[in-house]
């Protein structure tokens, strides 16, 4: 399903829940004997099964145009020519695959943030036990910072996070570095 046709259901989606929701309070709020008509209506088995029916397809709908139309975005940076826009998804990809370089990493997952033109990265990564995370999250964000600026040409990083969500496996053997494989 494309962005507009999506974005059609969605519209179609709402309006067929803003139409019903406004007439039951309509009904219940303001003018009772409206509401007692509907309620009459409502009762009859096939109307009934007919409101319904269209309270979840309009749900549906919704859900339904929801999906693929999360736009990736992009976030604009300047360069001497002018402004470039690299999208979400490719910064995202790139930080991951930097992160992945190093051994004592077996998994990782970016958030990306901008304000005020200051870039923000947030990484959740699963290291390998017996590796030292100070060290390693040190070494990870100045090769991050390193690598975006390097092959992107972003240089406006405000602040990169590493949050460790666990520590897996058994420790390796002290002779192991944390630096990532050549």
């Amino acid at each position: 399903m494309n962005r507009r046709s999506g974005a059609f259901w969605d519209v179609i989606a709402t309006l067929l829940l803003l139409v019903i929701g406004g007439a039951l309070l309509y009904g219940n709020l303001i003018d009772r004997s409206f509401g007692d008509q509907l309620l009459f209506y409502l009762q009859a088995p096939l109307t009934g099964a007919f409101v319904g029916g269209v309270m979840v397809l309009a749900v549906l709908l919704r859900w339904l145009g929801g999906l693929g139309s999360k736009s990736d975005g992009f976030i604009q940076f300047d360069s001497a020519e002018g402004s470039v826009g690299i999208s979400v998804r490719a910064i995202k990809d790139f930080v991951e695959r930097t992160a992945r370089e190093f051994s004592a990493v077996t998994s990782v997952d970016t958030q990306l943030s901008q304000s005020r033109k200051r870039l923000e990265i947030s990484l959740r990564v699963k290291v390998q036990a017996g590796n030292p995370i100070p060290e390693l999250s040190q070494v990870m964000q100045e090769r991050i910072r390193e690598h975006m600026a390097e092959a992107l040409g972003i240089n406006e990083i405000h602040q990169i996070r590493i949050h460790i969500s666990e520590i897996v496996g058994e420790a390796a053997p002290r002779g192991d570095s944390i630096d990532a494989v050549e």
